[in-house]
């Protein structure tokens, strides 16, 4: 399957993306990791893309979809984390997808609490993998213990965490969420998910709303 996992900022799209990429064995294309990629590299894009990263900015949908272009396997199975994030990089992804002769089977969108609640969690909990890019809530999914091997860390709270940035984010998103769910509904392919419960919930939500089953 070729899927899209897409919320608001804090809804947990990487969690869930991590989660259920490892569990049916499907890449995640993350459109976040691309982009830190090229920042971490120190290319002439990565210096662009920082800009926007320290601002709280969207980074445009050329350049999303140009980074994003290239992992779009038409044999593979898929998982698009945050792609797209505006009806302009929907009706461009249609069109790349198509001229490889595919589609998107489902759009699965995490429907968080209200912003406020979103800020809170965010700037309260949230970490990130250093080793791994993982992401994490020191309450809702907490780190592992990094003596066990299953991620190093350090577990650090990125720079951008802060809520000036994250309204800025939650604004873009609200502005585009209400076209890209009529986009994908009228090619029904778009399931709502309730994010704001147990991790482990959403993520069986989520097989089941992908018609696949809960013991795979």
């Amino acid at each position: 399957m070729k899927i899209s996992l897409l919320g608001a900022v804090g809804t947990g799209k990487g969690t869930q993306a991590q989660r259920v990429s490892q569990r049916l064995n499907y890449t995640r294309i993350a459109t976040g990791d691309l982009v830190r990629d090229q920042i971490e590299a120190g290319t002439e894009l990565g210096c662009q893309l920082k800009e926007y990263s320290d601002r709280g900015d969207p980074v445009p949908d050329e350049t999303i979809m140009e980074l994003t272009r290239p992992h779009l396997n038409p044999g593979g199975a898929w998982i698009l984390d945050d792609c797209p994030r505006t009806i302009n990089q929907a009706r461009v992804l249609d069109e790349e997808l198509e001229k490889r002769g595919i589609s998107l089977d489902r759009v699965i969108i995490l429907e968080g609490p209200e912003d406020e609640k979103l800020i809170e969690r965010i700037t309260a909990g949230r970490r990130h993998s250093m080793a791994t890019g993982r992401v994490y809530h020191v309450e809702h999914n907490p780190p592992p213990d990094p003596g066990k091997g299953e991620d190093p860390g350090p577990f650090v709270q990125r720079d951008d965490d802060t809520e000036e940035a994250l309204r800025r984010q939650l604004e873009s998103w609200n502005q585009e969420a209400g076209a890209i769910k009529e986009h994908y509904e009228e090619q029904g392919i778009l399931v709502t998910i309730n994010a704001d419960q147990d991790v482990s919930k959403v993520t069986e939500d989520i097989l089941e709303a992908l018609g696949l089953s809960r013991e795979r």
